[in-house]
């Protein structure tokens, strides 16, 4: 049979000693743990050092293997080597120098519409590149051959809208360059490639925001020809009552010969002037003679002196004196007077005189005779004053004013 120890200070000692090897294992196997550690942190910092070192090192032998290519002669080896780098390694220092090169031999290929979307990248992710005012001359370069007509091409086969690609082209560099040194020039560029899309308006705010944003370019002269050359197009080709754009033509032609006398398109601002001045004559001719089919002949004299004020050198305004000749010696002048009231009969000036006379006494200080608002012609009997209308109910509508349409040439 088991047996206990026999005493209670006895059991006592033998707990104590047995707690005491306990604590002392514990120690010993925590200061144990604590040495493994301190010589494994060393061995993980050099571990991540190393691992660093290497990727740089990977980096480095990947766009030195891609330049290894590019020097041998081997552009599409080159442009996929360097394309490969670019992807695995795009914050390396040799990126932005690999991304400009790709662009490059694309361009050398012909291949240029995705040497544009290169040169891009280049501008959109590495803009602190030294390359970028040379990225921003090739992306011109090239919009300019799409502007001139170079066809785009889908799986080899030619899809047509070179201009239109011409404008997403400047239109993606003025996105990512808009204060280039090239900037004006492809802001006007951009107004062209509208005004071959038939976009005359759109092209005119292209050109007027040379103007606005780049006063002091060598090409606001180019710009300000545009914009009257543009209106004169959209006034000639088009049936204007107003004459709205070959007006703004006419100005901003004149505008242009001011501010730059010593252009090159001088002669030619000079001769569409003179073209649009006989277009003028030729339109505000046709509404008059419009007006005098449509036995209106008041009207029409009013537009055949127009004619004479506008282009006086003209043919027009030649005929435009031979018919207000002939509508006069027709109508005579009292019928033909376009001033707010026809000239005074003898016995209308007669009345005039008395009642101004009788005007004339009342403002006498000694004046004794009826109220001024009595003194009316004796040959007219007194009106009563309309009542003023003092509610909107009160006001009618006015009807819609009808006028005869223009003929169409």
């Amino acid at each position: 049979m088991f047996r206990g120890f026999g005493t209670s200070s006895a059991r006592c000692a033998l707990l104590t000693v047995a707690s005491f090897a306990l604590t002392t294992a514990l120690a010993h196997q925590a200061r144990a743990q604590q040495g493994h550690s301190s010589q494994a942190a060393p061995q993980s910092l050099d571990s991540g050092s190393s691992s660093t070192s290497t990727s740089a090192a990977d980096a480095a032998a990947a766009y030195a293997a891609a330049k290894e290519a590019d020097q041998a002669g081997s552009t599409d080896a080159a442009i996929a080597a360097y394309q490969a780098a670019l992807k695995k390694y795009p914050i390396a220092t040799d990126a932005s120098t690999a991304q400009y090169r790709v662009a490059e031999l694309l361009e050398s290929k012909g291949d240029l519409s995705h040497a544009f979307n290169a040169y891009q990248r280049l501008l959109t992710h590495y803009p602190d590149t030294p390359n970028f005012e040379r990225a921003v001359a090739a992306q011109v370069a090239i919009a300019n051959k799409y502007l001139q007509g170079r066809q785009q091409k889908f799986f080899g086969i030619s899809v047509g809208g070179s201009a239109k690609r011409a404008q997403e082209m400047y239109a993606g560099i003025l996105m990512n360059a808009p204060f280039s040194k090239y900037a004006p020039v492809i802001q006007f560029n951009l107004g062209l490639s509208f005004e071959k899309q038939s976009m005359p308006y759109e092209a005119i705010k292209s050109y007027q925001k040379v103007l606005d944003v780049y006063p002091n370019s060598d090409v606001c002269d180019d710009a300000l020809y545009q914009i009257a050359y543009v209106y004169m197009r959209i006034g000639l080709a088009q049936q204007s009552q107003d004459l709205s754009s070959l007006l703004l033509a006419r100005n901003t032609f004149e505008d242009f010969l001011a501010e730059y006398p010593d252009s090159e398109k001088v002669p030619q601002a000079k001769e569409n002037l003179a073209k649009i001045g006989g277009q003028e004559a030729s339109d505000v001719y046709r509404i008059a003679k419009f007006y005098e089919f449509s036995r209106d002949p008041k009207a029409s004299i009013i537009y055949y002196n127009d004619v004479i004020r506008r282009q006086p050198s003209t043919k027009q305004a030649q005929l435009s004196k031979d018919r207000i000749e002939e509508l006069r010696s027709q109508y005579g002048d009292d019928a033909l007077r376009t001033g707010p009231e026809k000239a005074e009969t003898g016995e209308k000036a007669a009345l005039r005189r008395r009642l101004q006379a009788k005007v004339e006494t009342s403002a006498l200080a000694d004046y004794d005779g009826p109220p001024k608002q009595d003194i009316v012609p004796d040959e007219q009997p007194t009106q009563k004053q309309p009542k003023m209308r003092a509610d909107v109910n009160d006001v009618q509508p006015l009807p819609a004013a009808v006028e005869p349409g223009l003929p169409s040439q």
